[in-house]
């Protein structure tokens, strides 16, 4: 009960949420849209994928509409009223939600991720969310990779033109008829024991491979 009382929503959290799906469904429909790389490795298998935070804007209509994942996903949100607002998004998109972050429902909210992959589900989380640092892995995501054996698998989103909101993340929004590229990455294996050293390095290696040196005006 503890925990469930730290989720924050406001009686417009939701139809907001709604409101914009409905918006970014319409963005995303007019996009130029290339995936690089295997899709089979978020499409048919269980996996934890990892994307930026300034880089959600398209990835659920992705794994929807142009991956069509056929793993049920389900998408980490902080407990915060925003976080809300975001989990009514991945819910229209078909995915279901946890609610945590380490500043609320931390523990709580990982044991739901644990519990969520266990039922054969897939995780996507932004590992430099929700408050930042922008482009700093927090070691949550790497925990839970270590603890359920499951692959990190890294989405790099590139966008041709784009609209930065003066927020902590830059946050991207794509403009319309723009092109819109999603790289999926190597798979990456994290050891089952981890000491602190080796936790700090897997963090440093997954911030790698989020990276691109091609397209290091997107790091700004």
């Amino acid at each position: 009960m503890t925990g469930q009382s730290e989720i924050r929503q406001e009686w417009w959290s939701r139809p907001l949420g709604h409101l914009v799906w409905f918006l970014i469904t319409l963005v995303c429909m007019t996009l130029r849209k290339r995936v690089l790389g295997d899709p089979q490795i978020v499409q048919r298998k269980q996996a934890i994928v990892a994307i930026w935070h300034n880089r959600i804007f398209t990835p659920c209509y992705f794994y929807r509409y142009v991956i069509r994942g056929q793993v049920k996903m389900s998408m980490l949100t902080s407990a915060s009223k925003d976080g809300a607002m975001l989990a009514a998004v991945a819910e229209d998109y078909g995915m279901s939600t946890v609610r945590g972050s380490s500043a609320r429902r931390g523990a709580e909210g990982f044991m739901d991720m644990v519990r969520e992959l266990q039922s054969g589900k897939s995780m996507c989380i932004t590992p430099d969310g929700p408050k930042g640092p922008v482009y700093a892995c927090r070691p949550g995501i790497i925990k839970l990779a270590s603890l359920s054996g499951m692959p990190v698998v890294p989405i790099r989103i590139h966008y041709s033109c784009c609209y930065r909101v003066h927020s902590w993340d830059r946050f991207f929004v794509p403009l319309p008829f723009s092109k819109v590229t999603l790289e999926l990455g190597n798979p990456l294996a994290i050891p089952e024991k981890l000491d602190a050293d080796e936790l700090s390095a897997q963090c440093r290696r997954l911030e790698k491979a989020l990276r691109d040196e091609d397209y290091s005006s997107f790091y700004k």
